[in-house]
């Protein structure tokens, strides 16, 4: 059977290959801007300009909104000025900040320091089961670079107790807490009106802590036990206009660390309401393998996305 490296390597060859030729496309897709006659440098004319601007939307993955903006003609001289507000080169900081609801479902086996017990809690059990969280992005961006960091915490609880194999006659009930922080560093290796292609890297830093409680209630509950790790993921975002105020979002990331595997792939649909203020709603993919001395997270997360991002500056 394979091993983890070497799909991991397998993954990254992929990417590679995937950015090549959605490079390759973007450039040959690119128009000659201008055409000069000869001795007049002042009557220049736009080619294959669109009619209308494409202005890049804020989504919950970067929230870097950088507007390109097509050329314009000043006066009657026929002379071409461009507009220089384009977030990409003005050298300036600017920051945003996410909120966003996840409805997810989650199955697997999760279990702290060898008090383990399978956990499946489907979406419409969610509503029943949430016992707090807290979901949310800030992203400071400079030029091409930005650097999001993404704050997950969720406390849910087992739908159904699971019958224990170490206490015949009782059933165990897990209440899970999972908290998820994954601060990365994200380069626009491709900035075309028709694509934009995001390189990103970073880590995913995991704690998950479970309180077992046996059923029928006994005196006194199993502590309360975590533990937190750290895996590293590269992955990719491609971007791609939908009209002047929407884009969709296609992205991925994938590593290890103290996990066996850790991934996720998702898409997003960003919609402008307002110059600062955009709306998102997508599916979010999370898959982690996670074992080491008796602690096991061997889950997958996925569900609908809902979110909203501003623009501080």
């Amino acid at each position: 059977m394979m091993n983890f490296r070497q799909r991991l390597n397998r993954l990254v060859l992929g990417l590679s290959v995937i950015i090549i030729g959605f490079c390759g496309v973007a450039r040959s897709q690119q128009a000659p801007t201008a055409i000069g006659r000869a001795g007049s440098p002042d009557e220049l004319a736009i080619v294959d300009s669109p009619r209308q601007p494409y202005e890049a939307t804020a989504s919950i993955a970067h929230p870097q909104s950088a507007t390109p903006q097509s050329a314009t003609q000043a006066g009657s001289s026929g002379t071409t000025s461009v507009n220089s507000a384009d977030e990409t080169s003005d050298k300036t900081w600017h920051y945003y900040g996410t909120a966003y609801l996840w409805v997810p479902e989650m199955y697997g086996t999760v279990g702290v320091r060898g008090y383990d017990t399978n956990v499946h809690v489907t979406t419409g059990e969610l509503f029943s089961n949430f016992r707090g969280g807290f979901l949310g992005v800030f992203t400071p961006s400079y030029n091409r670079f930005s650097a999001p960091v993404d704050v997950l915490w969720m406390r849910l609880r087992a739908s159904k107790p699971v019958p224990s194999e170490a206490y015949p006659g009782y059933s165990v009930r897990a209440t899970l807490n999972e908290s998820i922080v994954t601060p990365k560093v994200n380069y626009l290796a491709v900035n075309n009106p028709k694509l934009k292609i995001y390189g990103t890297a970073g880590a995913r830093v995991w704690h998950i802590g479970t309180t077992l409680n046996l059923i029928p209630v006994v005196t006194g509950t199993f502590p309360y036990k975590g533990v937190t790790w750290t895996d590293f993921v590269l992955g990719a975002r491609f971007n791609v206009p939908l009209g002047t105020k929407a884009s969709v979002d296609i992205l991925g990331d994938g590593g290890e660390g103290s996990a066996t595997l850790d991934y996720q792939i998702g898409g997003i649909v960003n919609l402008q309401l307002k110059p600062k203020l955009t709306s998102q709603v997508g599916w979010r993919y999370l898959v982690e393998h996670y074992g080491n001395d008796g602690n096991i997270l061997n889950t997958t997360t996925q569900g609908i996305v809902f979110g909203a991002t501003y623009k501080f500056k």
